[in-house]
């Protein structure tokens, strides 16, 4: 038995078996050669959208990422995001994420009809399967002994049937997790986009430019440097106080003069003082007694 004989013999749904088939292989030709094109690597175009936001702003990367005309979803979302940038953060994470679901509809578009054929094809060559065990039954109760050829009718039909629609399910169910897989990784690169933008806008004007920097820093080591001077120039107010009459021999505004200390005077000092706490804890205060007056006149004392 050749195929067409198989075809004739296989009943009327194993040309429903072919027509889904047909429609399978067009299905998945079509999508891989979509995915094919909006695959296309756009991180080129990221971090020259990311450069250009950080210097010129959100509205010269948008003109950049337009000049483009990158297929991909990560662009249009990339596009989506600068375009509402100048309305604040949130307003660009919102268009971000519409811009996302709308490209998971376009990558994700006839995968569900994949699946629907990948499970629906069994189930026809079940029914097929199904009804050449009928026929073949029906023989016995036509004719009491019937010949093989007569068997052999639906037989064939239901073997023809189980295998058609078994073939369709493989082809359809590979052809949706390859696409499936092709189509999530287009999708992440596209949440990388949404996930990262709103940290490129976050920064208060954008980041600055080299000059506006450079500006800033001097800036600032200028303010220090007036700040120090201003404290080193201020006399407290005790000093003041204390030197009411201005020195002539210094300039006004100068820096006040380190008052010297007498180590020598000190150090009399403290030989004639004696301090130390009692038992009370109070510091007390005693002077050297006085040498008595000697009665022989030698002019030599004693201490007591």
């Amino acid at each position: 038995m050749n195929v067409p004989d198989l075809l004739r013999a296989a009943g009327p749904l194993l040309w429903v078996l072919l027509v889904l088939s047909l429609y399978v292989v067009y299905l998945t030709v079509a999508r891989a050669q979509v995915l094919a094109r909006l695959g296309r690597n756009a991180d080129a175009l990221i971090e020259r959208a990311r450069a250009v936001t950080a210097e010129s702003g959100p509205a010269a990367a948008l003109a950049e990422v337009d000049r483009a005309d990158h297929p991909s979803p990560a662009a249009n979302v990339l596009r989506a995001g600068l375009g509402r940038a100048d309305r604040g953060v949130d307003a660009a994470g919102a268009a971000m994420q519409s811009a996302l679901l709308a490209e998971d509809a376009r990558l994700y578009a006839g995968l569900s009809a994949l699946g629907t054929a990948a499970q629906i094809a069994p189930l026809l060559g079940l029914l097929g399967t199904v009804i050449g065990m009928v026929r073949s039954f029906l023989v016995f109760s036509s004719t009491t002994a019937p010949t093989p050829a007569q068997l052999a009718t639906g037989i064939s039909e239901a073997l023809v049937n189980t295998a058609g629609g078994l073939i369709v399910a493989i082809i359809a169910y590979v052809a949706r997790n390859a696409l499936k897989a092709r189509a999530d990784r287009i999708a992440v690169a596209a949440e990388r986009v949404r996930e990262d933008l709103p940290g490129w806008l976050a920064r208060p004007e954008g980041r600055l430019r080299p000059e506006g920097q450079r500006v800033m820093d001097q800036g600032y080591r200028d303010r220090d440097e007036a700040s120090r001077g201003q404290e080193y120039n201020t006399q407290p107010a005790t000093t003041q106080s204390r030197n009411a009459q201005p020195n002539p021999a210094q300039p006004q505004g100068g820096p006040v003069p380190v008052l010297g200390f007498d180590f020598d005077e000190a150090r009399q000092s403290a030989e004639s003082i004696s301090s130390g706490p009692n038992n009370t804890g109070i510091f007390r205060t005693t002077t050297p007694p006085r040498a008595a007056p000697n009665p022989s006149g030698d002019g030599a004392g004693k201490t007591r």
